[in-house]
């Protein structure tokens, strides 16, 4: 069963990630891929990486454009696939309807319906436009599902595939020690940290808040709070740092290329989200490391953590209250190893690539049979 996902992302995002977890775990006797993404990508060197064929568009296909529309339609055509797997890329939806194949699209993001979905006959009209373009919709969080009703996606239509991760690889100590010192920081240091883009819905002001609080509620801990990860607004989060006395605590380590040795040195890992967020790949590699996790309530948040005792929830913007949250970890060692071993087996269960890709792929097959082109 061939399956063609085509991608708009230009830069490596979480979708890109999420794509490239899939390929590295489809089973070939029972998913062909092929990926269609921008010229020029950033992914294309990754996709290249997994022994995935690739093509790049020269047309951007995040919104309908006639010319996407039909430069799809001609690599449809010749790839010949059974699926077509989309993203944000609504040309490439149809594209695929067009060429009278089964089209799957993913929904990463989680929005609150705006007041014109409360119309019942303009959300009925809405979802009906929708289902126009689509066989069936991935949502990555049980609240991404509850948007896409609430816009008029039938929920039979909704297949609910947590996003999965391979996990943060082991990392020796002298690669810890190394990175210990390119960063600067000590042995005894007690390090929480932020993996996500550097942009206003991850919360990183609500982050630094909490950083302030923090050294004031356990000024005996030498804390070090990083930042891992890139975005437009890294300038004034560092003047925003510098603001708050936080200039000799918090570290900017920029895009990771490979994350795992930063996640290996810290103690708490800390989702501040206050808006998109379904199932956060860093929440779940930061479990798989064993973290503490410390997250927001937005979106598919709680359902990360669920009744797994792995950390704690706190309400969005609430900086006293992640704060606060992190000290009970950092002052209670017996909590925080309980809060490890309960992440690890957290993730082993629930967020793994291969439970994500074995659904997915049976989504699949049973599309395809439907169409009868297995």
């Amino acid at each position: 069963m061939r399956v063609l996902h085509i991608i708009s992302d230009g830069n490596i995002g979480g979708a890109g990630i999420l794509l490239l977890n899939l390929l590295r775990h489809f089973d070939p006797s029972r998913v062909e891929s092929v990926v269609a993404l921008p010229r020029g990508s950033a992914l294309c060197e990754r996709v290249a990486a997994t022994g995935t064929p690739y093509l790049e568009l020269e047309s951007p296909c995040d919104r309908p454009r006639l010319s996407s529309v039909r430069e799809l339609r001609r690599m449809i055509r010749a790839v010949d696939p059974a699926i077509v797997h989309t993203n944000a890329a609504v040309s490439a939806r149809i594209a695929g309807r067009f060429c009278r194949r089964a089209v799957v699209y993913t929904r990463h993001c989680c929005f609150p319906p705006s007041g014109f979905w409360r119309d019942p006959l303009l959300r009925a009209a809405g979802g009906l436009c929708n289902r126009m373009f689509y066989d069936r919709v991935i949502a990555t969080a049980e609240s991404a599902a509850e948007n896409l009703t609430a816009c008029g996606v039938p929920r039979r239509h909704i297949s609910v595939i947590v996003n999965g991760t391979d996990g943060v690889r082991p990392v020796s100590e002298e690669e810890k020690r190394r990175w210990r010192e390119r960063l600067g920081i000590r042995p005894e240091d007690f390090c929480v940290g932020i993996c996500a883009r550097l942009e206003p819905c991850k919360g990183h002001d609500t982050f630094l808040r909490a950083a302030r609080l923090v050294r004031r509620i356990l000024p005996g801990v030498r804390f070090r709070f990083l930042l891992m990860g890139t975005g437009s607004l890294m300038g004034s989060l560092r003047r925003r740092s510098d603001e708050l006395g936080l200039s000799d605590a918090v570290i900017f380590t920029g895009f990771l290329p490979d994350p795992a040795p930063v996640y290996r040195l810290l103690r708490i890992h800390v989702n501040c989200s206050c808006g998109t967020e379904t199932s956060c790949l860093a929440v779940s590699e930061g479990m798989s490391a064993g973290l503490p996790t410390v997250l927001t309530d937005f979106g598919g948040n709680p359902a990360m953590l669920g009744s797994s005792g792995a950390g704690f929830c706190v309400p969005v913007g609430n900086a006293f209250a992640l704060a606060e949250a992190i000290c009970r970890i950092a002052s209670r060692p017996a909590l925080e190893s309980a809060m490890s071993a309960r992440a690890r087996k957290r993730y082993e269960e629930s967020f793994t690539a291969a439970r994500m890709t074995d659904q997915l792929t049976a989504v699949y097959e049973q599309l395809a049979e439907r169409e009868g082109r297995r």
